[in-house]
């Protein structure tokens, strides 16, 4: 079982995949690994969905619960609305963190390719603050920047924002 796992760090994503070379559709592999206490990294858990839906995910963290898994400290996921539903159920005492890299991804993508470096290198910077509310205060310098030019990009900083900088709310270790 999961009970000899302290796991303090969950993350949680959900692929596609085709199974067999003849499959016309790749279907959701759903995978979940922690970060133990002691640094250590360990797979949870594979299960075919049949999408990234709430139940799915719902159905897939009971799976954990029953096989052990305690409620984790933090909870690292992608933008996914049925995941960060599922992870509020069924974890509703655990820190939700936004995936950086995903919601960099996808800022970037609704920019110009020029404005893209400058901006990266803004956003960057209230990622790795040395404090949540500098961090927070560096993004939404950023958002009031640029949101009358890029009013899409923005939105997307700005959305996400709380989750996006959840890890700055620690202390750095």
């Amino acid at each position: 079982g999961l009970t000899e796992h302290k796991i303090l760090y969950l993350f949680c994503d959900g692929i596609y995949l085709r199974l067999r070379p003849e499959d016309e559709k790749a279907v959701a592999v759903l995978c979940a690994y922690g970060i133990r206490e002691d640094g250590k990294k360990v797979l949870l858990h594979l299960a075919l969905g049949d999408k990234e839906s709430t139940v799915c995910w719902k159905s897939f963290f009971q799976d954990l619960k029953h096989r052990g898994l305690v409620e984790p400290l933090l909870v690292i996921l992608d933008g996914h609305s049925g995941l960060r539903k599922a992870v509020r159920d069924c974890f509703p005492g655990s820190w939700v963190q936004r995936c950086q890299v995903h919601g960099m991804r996808n800022i970037l993508c609704k920019l110009p390719e020029k404005a893209r470096p400058g901006i990266k290198k803004l956003i960057q910077k209230a990622f790795t603050a040395q404090s949540h509310k500098t961090g927070l205060e560096r993004a939404q310098a950023v958002v009031a920047m640029y949101e009358q030019e890029y009013p899409e990009a923005m939105k997307c900083l700005a959305t996400d924002l709380e989750e996006v900088l959840t890890t700055l709310r620690f202390p750095d270790t």
